[in-house]
């Protein structure tokens, strides 16, 4: 009898027991809930809401806290942050002059979505900007495409030190050097199963490193915490698939971006009005003169006349309204 209430026992702790992230929507609601503590949710004109980490400092870059690790999909960022199992797998960021570092969500997971520059004795790496999207069966190479990240995006270390998880960043003020050495190696290939962040050649790496780089499997938890690395697994919080759903993630933003309207007026921020010179200009047809705006001129301003009434009754009215007004020849 006790036998038999335990096993009952034990299969209602299993029925009740909170379902697997992994059944779980990847959804802009998701990631608001989820960052809200970590940061604050700002209204982009550009980019709609955005979101942007508190408690960071000035010089912060994206993907600089945590270190590479080498899995079945290429090299996959491995954060040190609690909240780094979004920002750093799904959407992507952007040096925004007013904000900062902001990030833009994404519904696509990648090990990590960055670019690659390799030579010269460095290896260096920026966040890919937000005009970069996922679309199945394509690989993008480094031929032909510049990202538009500038030198505050890069975070460049010493080639040998690839393998191991602790960096040590080359000066800043060395970057122009540095980048001048280093060729862009950015390469992905995306696929029905996922997608592969494979622009920097793991054989290069244990070459430059002389010692082996293993490859680490990716187990999925329900842990929303810090991403850790036990043995030859990576613990990562994945609250959808690996496998992407959808052929085209920027059909996906556009249709997010609807559902976020009425979230601009949670942030408690109020956009930035453009300049009166990035306004757009009153439209005028083809064939027809731009409308001039003159200032009146003074000699073109009448002057102030009396009705027809008043002018008829002559000197006589004006001398009873100076009476009554106490104008001249009244006495106090």
């Amino acid at each position: 009898m006790k036998r038999a209430i335990f096993l009952a026992g034990v299969a209602l702790a299993i029925m009740s027991a909170p379902r697997n992230t992994s059944a779980q929507e990847v959804s802009f609601g998701l990631f608001y809930s989820s960052l809200e503590p970590y940061g604050e949710w700002v209204n982009t004109a550009d980019y709609g809401m955005c979101w942007r980490p508190s408690g960071i400092s000035l010089d912060w870059r994206p993907y600089t806290v945590g270190h590479w690790v080498w899995t079945e999909y290429g090299w996959t960022w491995v954060s040190g942050y609690p909240w780094g199992w979004a920002p750093f797998h799904y959407g992507r960021w952007i040096l925004d002059s007013y904000h900062g570092w902001i990030w833009t969500p994404g519904y696509v997971w990648a090990p990590a979505w960055v670019q690659w520059r390799w030579g010269g004795g460095y290896c260096g790496w920026a966040p890919l900007p937000p005009g970069f999207h996922f679309r199945v069966d394509v690989v993008v190479g480094p031929d032909g495409h510049d990202f538009g990240v500038g030198p505050g995006g890069w975070s460049f270390v010493y080639a040998r030190e690839m393998g191991s998880a602790r960096y040590r960043f080359v000066d800043r003020h060395s970057f122009r050097q540095v980048f001048g050495d280093t060729r862009n190696v950015t390469r992905y290939r995306f696929t029905e199963r996922g997608v592969y962040n494979v622009g920097l050649p793991r054989e290069d790496v244990e070459r430059v490193s002389r010692r082996p780089v293993r490859t680490a499997n990716i187990v999925r938890t329900n842990d929303v915490g810090r991403q850790r690395v036990i043995g030859n697994t990576i613990h990562i919080y994945t609250p959808g698939t690996l496998e992407p759903r959808i052929r085209n993630e920027q059909e996906v933003i556009r249709r997010e971006r609807i559902h976020q309207t009425p979230d601009r007026f949670r942030t408690g921020r109020r956009e930035q009005s453009r300049p009166r010179q990035e306004m757009t200009q009153p439209r005028v047809r083809e064939g027809q003169q731009t409308p001039r705006i003159e200032r009146r001129r003074e000699d073109s301003v009448r002057p102030r006349q009396d009705s027809p009434r008043k002018r008829a009754e002559g000197p006589a009215r004006r001398d009873r309204e100076d009476k009554s007004n106490n104008g001249p020849g009244h006495r106090h």
